[in-house]
């Protein structure tokens, strides 16, 4: 029983992150799917998992890079008027050496609000949208 609730203590630890939000130039995330933190006392970011936006840093087009300004200033505000934002993740990094993550503002899964604001989809590694069409 005691081996039971070890297991399930290290599973709830893992699962809500101690890691912190931080702003960058004034912005907590630098695109739609970045977002900055502090990690073991180190500057960080945060990939969000089940989540892809328009890239900004290399778009394909003029219309990616507007419709990434969009995802980037919506998540941001999102962040902003959050009152609690919490972090869930299994500590994985992805090929940038981001954490892979997801973010939690006041209970809700910022990945999800995103794609239902049409702001991004679901990251499907073998099948990215064209943002250009």
């Amino acid at each position: 029983m005691i081996r039971i609730f070890s297991v399930l203590i290290l599973l709830i630890s893992n699962s809500f992150a101690d890691i912190q939000i931080r702003k960058q130039n004034d912005l907590f995330c630098y695109d739609g799917d970045t977002c900055y933190v502090t990690y073991q006392e180190n500057n960080d970011k945060v990939r969000l998992l089940d989540l892809d936006t328009p890239e900004i840093s290399h778009p394909k087009c003029e219309k990616e890079y507007t419709l990434g300004i969009e995802a980037r200033n919506y998540i941001n505000k999102y962040i902003s008027d959050g009152k609690k934002i919490e972090f869930e993740t299994e500590y994985n990094r992805d090929f940038f050496d981001r954490i892979l993550a997801y973010i939690i503002v006041d209970g809700e899964n910022v990945s999800k609000i995103m794609v239902l604001n049409g702001l991004g989809v679901v990251y499907d590694k073998n099948n990215k949208k064209d943002w250009c069409e």
